[in-house]
């Protein structure tokens, strides 16, 4: 038996709906509990704003405001459809979790003491990561295999934010191409160790949102085909060579709009 435990950036969280629901249909595979970071505190706007700038703004009114809709907006292969795959019927944490008697915790931070605690209750073989702030290295060092994560990009190759759109920009879609890689967490920025990753080909027309909206699906099921993978014993994680990628940051809005016009640009070499 494995158990896990996940963590949220919200509680409507509808990445963290699927995997939890998915693990729960699976054999040996626990959810012990699932913890979410409050959205509504000052620390976490301070950071969030810090990090993402006005962007923030927007992401917030996504996430509370338009929800799943905006999941629905976006034709195609997309967590929505996902979701009606899945024949997904809770909208969100707390239904899943009051329905599946899985304990559900709300902490100021995924790092706040309380939440420390929680985890080293429930002592977990694996933690889930589905967003909600950086982690610090009291916090990864409680599960006994590590703490799981899903990265929007090739790693080590593109390591940070933005990556889907520094890739479009350095015109490496032929050479490293879009993709997403499940890796377990350490101290530093997306360096932790490789257990999965693979690759997606973006159709002729594809924008941006398009190639995101693909990629989240793809972490779902890189996400599960992890702890499978480890409650089966058929994954071994291999160390990055950091040296080979870099880490970036949040592209300035101007030079989206040149990442936009290189990506419609590559189009052919898709």
């Amino acid at each position: 038996m494995i158990k896990t435990v996940l963590l949220a950036p919200v509680g409507n969280s509808l990445y963290a709906r699927l995997i939890a629901n998915a693990l729960s249909r699976e054999k040996d595979i626990e959810i012990s509990a699932v913890v979410v970071r409050s959205i509504l505190n000052a620390r976490r706007l301070r950071t969030e704003f810090k990090r993402d700038g006005g962007r923030l703004i927007r992401k917030i009114y996504q996430k509370l405001v338009i929800g799943d809709k905006r999941f629905s907006e976006n034709k195609g292969n997309n967590l929505a459809a996902l979701a009606k795959q899945q024949q997904l019927k809770y909208k969100n944490l707390s239904d899943l979790t009051k329905s599946l008697k899985i304990p559900y915790h709300i902490v100021a931070d995924h790092n706040h003491p309380k939440s420390l605690e929680i985890l080293q209750e429930h002592q977990p073989d694996i933690i889930i990561f589905t967003g909600g702030g950086l982690l610090r290295s009291p916090l990864l060092a409680i599960p006994r295999f590590g703490v799981l994560n899903c990265h929007t990009g090739i790693l080590p190759q593109y390591r940070g934010m933005d990556v889907v759109e520094w890739t479009a920009v350095e015109e490496k879609i032929a050479q490293i191409g879009f993709g997403a890689t499940l890796h377990f967490m350490d101290s530093g920025v997306d360096t932790g160790p490789i257990l999965l990753k693979k690759m997606i080909t973006p159709s002729s027309d594809a924008t941006f949102e398009n190639i995101r909206a693909e990629l989240e699906t793809l972490m779902v099921e890189l996400m599960i085909q992890g702890v499978q993978g480890i409650r089966d014993g058929s994954l071994s994680p291999m160390p990055q060579v950091l040296s080979e990628g870099r880490q970036y940051f949040v592209m300035h809005p101007r030079i989206k709009f040149a990442a936009q016009a290189r990506l419609e640009r590559q189009r052919p070499k898709l």
